[in-house]
């Protein structure tokens, strides 16, 4: 910013240079890093981007790709309200898995002196795909008499692959 100062009795002008310099900052809302997911479900987060002059703010998804605002699509919503973006990923499926980040650089060269101030931050949160685990248990025999044998079939699903510990008393 440009400032004219003259004094009262009007004696001198003077030009005075002020530059405003402020590091980036992210923050992003929740701030939990890892969320777990089922298909289908919904995920909404925000960035809110502090710092002065900014250079690059952007948004990427699972692939790296950037998230452009405003958007409106099928599964993906962003919009923006001053310094704050607002993303909200929708029907959420396996591949939607990943890290989405909010990442900003600012960078500031002096007139004078030619010195450059810059900063970078970056908030990251990872979604996860999860698909609760059903059971399905069956044995080969209606009735069991002591001594005989049968089979027990165990068919269990889910994401990630639920493990299945098999106890025996006796």
């Amino acid at each position: 910013a440009v400032y004219d100062v003259t004094d009262k009795d009007m004696w001198f002008q003077q030009t005075v240079r002020v530059d405003f310099t402020e590091k980036a900052k992210v923050e992003m809302t929740p701030t939990t890093a890892t969320q777990y997911l089922e298909d289908g479900s919904s995920y909404t987060f925000t960035c809110t981007f502090i710092g002065y002059p900014a250079k690059k703010l952007e948004i990427t998804d699972t692939n790296s790709l950037p998230i452009t605002c405003p958007r409106s699509d099928a599964d993906i919503v962003c919009s923006i309200s001053g310094k704050v973006y607002t993303v909200r990923v929708s029907a959420f499926d396996k591949s939607k898995e990943g890290p989405y980040t909010c990442n900003m650089e600012t960078e500031f060269v002096n007139p004078v002196t030619k010195n450059i101030t810059s900063g970078r931050d970056v908030k990251e949160v990872k979604l996860f795909y999860v698909k609760p685990s059903t059971t399905v248990l069956s044995v080969n025999k209606d009735i069991i008499q002591k001594g005989s044998s049968f089979t027990l079939t165990c068919v269990v699903e889910g994401y990630p692959q639920p493990e299945i510990p098999t106890l025996r008393k006796g």
